[in-house]
């Protein structure tokens, strides 16, 4: 029960994710903010709809990330997440991108309307709550 509250902990406050994604059998590797629900246990990510990211989800679903490590080395990775397009704008998930990133209140007002939003979804994860203590959970 530690891992999983330590999993929604970490995912309810870090602002950002390293996002791993590919084409054509080449990685590519971005920082994204994003928003976990907990409610539905699915991360949002927005990105441009002219992004190369799109191309890359459209090409192959699959993904991976890992949020940014805090102070004290907390970490999430998810090694095999599926991507798709989400029937939720940007716009009606504001209050979750706004709350781990304030700093998106503003990028929505100036180009929010550039933006798709996408939905990883996953059952497992791997809980890092620093130092050597870490395992894989089931969500």
């Amino acid at each position: 029960m530690e891992y999983i509250h330590g999993f929604k902990e970490i995912m309810g406050v870090n602002a950002y994710l390293a996002l791993a994604s590919s084409k054509d059998n080449k990685p590519n590797v971005r920082l994204m903010s994003h928003f976990y629900d907990g409610a539905t246990g699915i991360v949002y990510v927005s990105t441009s709809k002219e992004s190369p990211k799109t191309e890359e989800f459209a090409a192959n679903d699959k993904v991976a990330f890992t949020t940014i490590p805090d102070a004290t080395g907390r970490v999430v990775r998810v090694t095999d997440a599926i991507v798709k397009k989400s029937g939720h704008s940007v716009y009606d998930l504001k209050a979750g991108f706004i709350k781990n990133n304030p700093s998106f209140e503003f990028i929505l007002k100036e180009i929010g309307h550039t933006f798709e939003v996408y939905e990883f979804h996953f059952n497992e994860a791997i809980v890092n709550l620093g130092g050597q203590r870490m395992e894989k959970v089931t969500l």
